[in-house]
């Protein structure tokens, strides 16, 4: 935190570093803490992919816990919105993949999953290509 600190001192207009407030808050699990520095992030900069897979993955967490389909639409509009500015991101390519996979649409989870194979698939764990195999076939 101490380092964003800095940064922030340095640069207050670099949205980036509440991209970096909000990372730690969501490591200490504080969800409400980190999705108002991904807002303040998103208020300097709207089109900042990491701001908006982040904050989309907030909602994902939300709908995991009480199965909030509002929750998981919202995460799709934010997933979709970010990689409509970096479609090249893997991470967030397959949380696209999972959300789609999580609401049961097994064309567009086989879409993102497929193209982020193509761009490395780094974040994809083997549980997940088995259940996507399994439920979409």
């Amino acid at each position: 935190m101490y380092r964003f600190n800095q940064a922030w001192l340095l640069d207050p207009d670099n949205e980036d570093v509440f991209w970096g407030w909000g990372s730690v808050y969501f490591h200490f699990s504080d969800k409400q803490k980190a999705l108002e520095q991904y807002n303040e992030g998103l208020t300097l900069n709207p089109r900042n992919p990491r701001l908006l897979t982040d904050k989309a993955t907030i909602f994902m967490g939300d709908y995991y816990e009480n199965s909030d389909v509002n929750a998981a639409n919202m995460a799709i509009a934010l997933f979709s919105e970010s990689y409509s500015i970096d479609s090249t991101d893997q991470n967030t390519t397959y949380k696209l993949s999972v959300a789609y996979f999580t609401q049961k649409d097994c064309e567009n989870a086989l879409k993102y999953y497929n193209l982020c194979k193509q761009l490395g698939g780094k974040p994809i764990r083997a549980a997940y290509t088995d259940a996507l195999k399994e439920t979409c076939k």
